[in-house]
């Protein structure tokens, strides 16, 4: 039996109908999922951006963390830094107080001890007789030749006194290195001798007193006397003590020229070297 007419319009119309109508769709659906794999690729994109600026952030803010912990180090070691250089300028402070106190009590002393032996000349004078008188002067007279004739030689205490009121040491200058006419060029080790020993010998008062102005030093000659002559006579304590006599108290016929200390002096300093390169040799 033949179809029907209907069955045969239903069966060209739905192929072409249908097909159609799904062409439509899927163009749209892909339209809409490239659009929304393009927006899914940019928001990860700018995600990933955001992520990379977060990092770079935080390294920034860790660098940031680690200079300011080194700018607190380097505050705390300046801060540390500028109490040591307070405290040692207090130090200082305190030390030139005690030197200068200490300078004061010297002076004083000095000028007591020469009012007292002033006092005593005075009444060992007044006591004596005329004859006494006479016997005493010409004493002095020939002490005073022959202490003339030996100072043909500077003592160590004149020298000292020259350099004083001239500042050779008021600039800290060594004492062997001072130039002076006094000493010819012969005797030029005996003086470099000497001046190393009165180096080694002195105390800190003294050559603080030794190398003061030239102006400090005329306001007080006496002290620069008594001071010199002080340093003299311990060298020459400080020589017999080495040298092993039982009493290393200066005699009478010791004169402290810079020759003869300087002499005494270097066998001293050679003894010591000859000691020092044996105890290595053991060693």
């Amino acid at each position: 039996m033949p179809p029907s007419k209907k069955a045969k319009t239903n069966r060209e119309s739905t192929p072409s109908g249908s097909g159609g109508a799904l062409t439509t769709t899927t163009i749209d659906d892909l339209t809409a999922l490239t659009t929304a794999q393009l927006y899914s690729l940019s928001s990860r994109r700018h995600r990933d951006e955001s992520r990379e600026s977060v990092r770079r952030a935080q390294e920034e803010r860790d660098r940031a963390y680690v200079s300011l912990e080194q700018a607190q180090r380097w505050l705390e070691r300046a801060n540390e830094h500028l109490e040591r250089q307070e405290e040692n300028a207090r130090e200082a402070h305190r030390e030139y107080m005690d030197a200068k106190n200490l300078l004061v009590r010297v002076r004083q002393a000095s000028s007591a001890a020469i009012e007292m032996m002033g006092g005593r000349v005075a009444v060992a004078g007044d006591e004596s007789s005329d004859d006494e008188a006479g016997g005493l002067s010409m004493a002095g007279r020939l002490s005073q030749s022959s202490g003339g004739k030996s100072r043909k030689v500077p003592f160590v205490q004149d020298l000292l006194v020259e350099f004083a009121k001239a500042g050779e040491l008021c600039d800290g200058k060594k004492l062997p290195d001072v130039d002076t006419d006094k000493v010819p060029r012969k005797d030029r080790s005996q003086f470099v001798n000497s001046m190393k020993l009165v180096e080694e010998l002195w105390t800190e008062e003294e050559e603080l007193f030794l190398r003061s102005s030239p102006e400090e030093i005329n306001e007080s000659l006496e002290e620069l006397k008594v001071i010199a002559e002080t340093i003299a006579v311990r060298c020459l304590t400080k020589l017999n003590e080495w040298e092993g006599r039982t009493d290393p108290t200066p005699t009478g016929h010791q004169k402290p020229s810079y020759v003869s200390i300087g002499t005494r002096a270097r066998r001293v300093f050679v003894g010591r070297k000859k000691g020092e390169a044996e105890a290595e040799e053991e060693v």
